[in-house]
């Protein structure tokens, strides 16, 4: 089914969608830095990187733009797993081996280990392959789950690691690595990476952007409504993402070309949840002088 505001708008694609496809991917400073950051660990061989952020900052999207940069690199070999939350880590091993393409296998766990050892072993120092397991949704992964990672980042040389491991999860995995079970899982991390809210010129540019690819022409949203549209999305692309498409789909309905603070403002009101929510206000008191509310950043 064609999306109705496409001829409207005279666009060729859905250009705020919320599929985390690449060729949408705004790359802002921080998704930059974070993408770069990893590629290094990458290349340099040194294991394990993560990447937090809060949720709908692009970390999936910037998985699948790290997963396709590395594609294009024949001496690299990725596996990407989108939901690691396997019940058993025998399990998640057996998922990693075959999407590894291990020949052999084995029905007893500590075995499967060594056929991976091998097989990492192998590829890494005889083949000269860099060998990259991409794991998104982290934040899901077990106590056990996270100490298979942590034996798979045992395996290596003098002078590197033989898989290298990249885990992208949401914050509260941050804070659950401070518990002293994953103290050995933090020793081996070589690089962290943070993914932030934008600005509000990085989200006017997002949203530029995107609208370009999707084969817009005379970008639709008024300065107030991309305004009021930080406001309530806090820098947060995804949420910046359905608001305006939400919008673009009011304006089509209304007849309009143009996008006003006004069918923002009705969107906001229509969806009615707590990730619209504008910033809180806070009490600030001058010296000598009134109390003012200071809207915090996004």
């Amino acid at each position: 089914m064609r999306i109705p505001y496409l001829d409207h708008f005279g666009l060729v694609d859905e250009p705020y969608s919320t599929s985390p496809n690449p060729r949408y991917l705004y790359v802002s400073p921080t998704h930059n830095l974070a993408l770069e950051k990893t590629k290094w660990t990458i290349a340099a061989k040194r294991g394990l990187a993560l990447c937090f952020g809060p949720v709908g900052t692009g970390k999936t999207t910037l998985a699948r733009e790290l997963a396709q940069r590395l594609e294009d690199d024949p001496s690299v070999f990725y596996v990407f797993i989108t939901n690691p939350n396997f019940p058993t880590p025998n399990q998640l091993l057996r998922a990693i081996v075959q999407e590894f393409e291990v020949p052999q296998t084995s029905k007893r766990y500590l075995d499967l280990l060594n056929i991976f050892k091998a097989h990492l072993m192998t590829q890494a120092v005889q083949e000269g392959k860099t060998l990259v397991l991409i794991i998104d949704e982290a934040q899901t992964l077990t106590g056990p789950l996270l100490e298979l990672v942590r034996q798979l980042m045992n395996y290596e040389t003098n002078d590197q690691k033989f898989l290298q491991v990249v885990l992208f999860a949401q914050e509260e995995f941050r804070t659950r690595l401070h518990h002293p079970r994953y103290r050995n899982l933090v020793n081996r991390t070589a690089m962290s990476s943070t993914l932030e809210p934008l600005s509000p010129s990085e989200s006017v540019a997002m949203l530029r952007h995107r609208w370009l690819i999707a084969g817009g022409h005379e970008f639709p949203f008024a300065d107030e409504a991309l305004a009021l549209l930080y406001a309530h999305s806090r820098g947060v692309p995804r949420t910046q993402v359905i608001l305006a498409d939400n919008a673009l789909l009011a304006a089509f309905l209304a007849g309009e070309k143009t996008i006003s603070a006004e069918v923002i403002r009705q969107v906001v009101a229509d969806r009615g949840l707590p990730d619209t929510e504008p910033a809180p206000t806070r009490m600030v008191k001058k010296s000598g002088g009134p109390t003012t509310a200071a809207r915090r950043a996004g």
